[in-house]
């Protein structure tokens, strides 16, 4: 395991988010529900008829959209499975921005003849059957945008000082970074970027940056002094020296950057590093489907009761829903919509079924719970073949440890590694955690071997700081509608 953190970042969590508040006359913001239930519909499809663009809701089915090209002529559509598409004009849209969606499921046995009755659990069994045939992997080239969330509340923080051999590190650092860290934090970004995806075993993926926003941290100067002092004893390591963090038996290296950081750079633009990012990115799309903690209801359907609720239309195919909940073991409860021609899963709809949670550890001064989680996934078909258009996945956590927690320098010998300094605390937190991702994919072109090799990633991302959510910074552009918690949310000083 390797961790690559500042040190200070080891103890705060991230406090970066943004806020809208401006608002520009062409701009209509509009709420889809479900006509009957009045619920939100979220991640729905809100294009412009015959023409390009458009924008997707967000969680709790709100949406925005930029009409100032747009004619009274024009039209709105929105498409959302299981529903009737509805068309409604510009014009109408204005008079009445809150738009109602009936739901369209029909019943299978007075649609269709079939020589045999459909069994659902054979149905979800053959989405992975057909896979590689549904969702090839291409040269491509996808412009996205993505919405990360995490909010955090330290339920209690404490730090004993053991023992230092280090100069600046001493009891006195312990109790300011004890008394600086904030109960409570919360963190929105948005990034909007072209990804480069190609078919290869290696090298998949390339990052490149339209945009990036966050919240702009106020100035802790405390904290930078700490940063920076950290940061010289990082850059100071000599060859076959390294530095580990060590709780017991339990020890991990650190990675230590070969260039200077942030704070230590002449160019004082904030930046991080992309190639972190990318494997973020990289990292969750990977378990798409395939990844069996997370699909568990696709990857061992004994574990799971399922019902075929009926059929629906869309995109132009036959589809069929079907809801399941654990059996034995089962963790989540939920819908799949799955492509009756293809067997290709073409929606899903899940969380941790009431009462069930995932990983559980409370050993050793160290507890883990995984007590929230939900996936929210769509694909479109075009000429044939799935591709992604949206995935949302949202994470709640508890995590604690009591232990005595070690930072170390060292240099390595040829029997056992030298310790050259250390310093020893004892560390008690409690913290509770959410967490999401939302990716919506606005466009996706097919591109060649040569464009993809071409392409060159940045080595850095540049980042927007604001202290308010600003829609002028996402003029033009095709976004998330961001929730009225993030509008309101403003960053304060700490």
């Amino acid at each position: 395991m390797v961790l690559r953190v500042k040190f200070y970042s080891l103890l705060i969590l991230g406090l970066f988010a943004f806020n809208l508040n401006a608002q520009e006359n062409s701009i209509i913001k509009g709420l889809l529900l479900d006509e009957k239930m009045k619920s939100p519909l979220p991640y729905a499809n809100v294009a412009i008829l015959n023409r390009s663009g458009g924008t997707i809701t967000n969680e709790i089915g709100n949406f925005s959209i930029d009409f100032s090209n747009l004619n009274k002529e024009d039209s709105l559509t929105f498409l959302f499975i299981g529903y009737k598409t509805k068309n409604i004009s510009i014009s109408d849209f204005k008079a009445n921005p809150t738009i109602y969606l009936e739901e369209e499921i029909f019943n299978l046995a007075e649609t269709f003849v079939f020589a045999e009755e459909k069994n659902p659990e054979q149905i979800i069994k053959k989405v992975l059957q057909n896979e590689d045939k549904n969702y090839q992997k291409i040269n491509k080239k996808n412009q996205v945008f993505i919405r990360s969330k995490y909010v955090s509340d330290i339920q209690y923080f404490k730090i004993k000082f053991k023992k230092s051999s280090f100069a600046k590190l001493d009891e006195k650092v312990t109790k300011l970074i004890e008394s600086k860290i904030p109960n409570h934090s919360v963190s929105y970004s948005d990034f909007l970027g072209d990804l480069y995806f190609s078919n290869k075993s290696s090298d998949t993926l390339k990052v490149l940056p339209i945009k990036m926003v966050s919240l702009k941290e106020k100035d802790l100067a405390d904290f930078k002094q700490l940063e920076s002092m950290f940061e010289k004893m990082f850059k100071n390591t000599r060859e076959k020296e390294y530095w580990k963090v060590k709780s017991g038996i339990i020890g991990s290296k650190i990675d230590i950057e070969e260039e200077t950081s942030d704070s230590l750079r002449k160019d004082k633009t904030p930046k991080f590093h992309s190639k972190y990012y990318r494997n973020g990115i990289q990292k969750r799309l990977n378990k798409l489907i395939t990844d069996k903690k997370d699909w568990e209801f696709l990857h061992a359907t004994n574990k799971y009761k399922y019902s075929l609720i009926g059929g629906t239309r869309f995109n132009g195919e036959n589809v069929y829903i079907i809801d399941f909940e654990p059996d034995k073991n089962g963790k989540y409860i939920g819908r799949a919509y799955i492509s009756m021609e293809t067997y290709a899963l073409v929606k899903a709809d899940y969380e941790y079924a009431p009462g069930k949670t995932g990983t559980n550890i409370n050993m050793l001064g160290i507890g883990y719970t995984k007590n929230m989680f939900s996936n929210s996934v769509s694909y479109e078909k075009e000429n044939g073949k799935y591709k992604l258009k949206y995935y949302s996945q949202k994470n709640g956590e508890k995590s604690s440890i009591d232990r005595n927690v070690s930072l170390l320098k060292k240099k390595t010998r040829f029997f056992f590694d030298k310790k050259l300094n250390e310093i020893k605390i004892r560390l008690n937190v409690s913290v509770n955690s959410t967490s999401s991702k939302e990716y919506l994919v606005l466009s996706e072109k097919e591109i060649s071997s040569k464009t993809y090799q071409n392409k060159k990633q940045p080595k850095y991302i540049k980042v927007i700081y604001v202290d308010q959510f600003d829609d002028k910074l996402w003029k033009g552009y095709s976004t998330i509608e961001p929730t009225k918690q993030m509008r309101e949310y403003k960053k304060q000083d700490l």
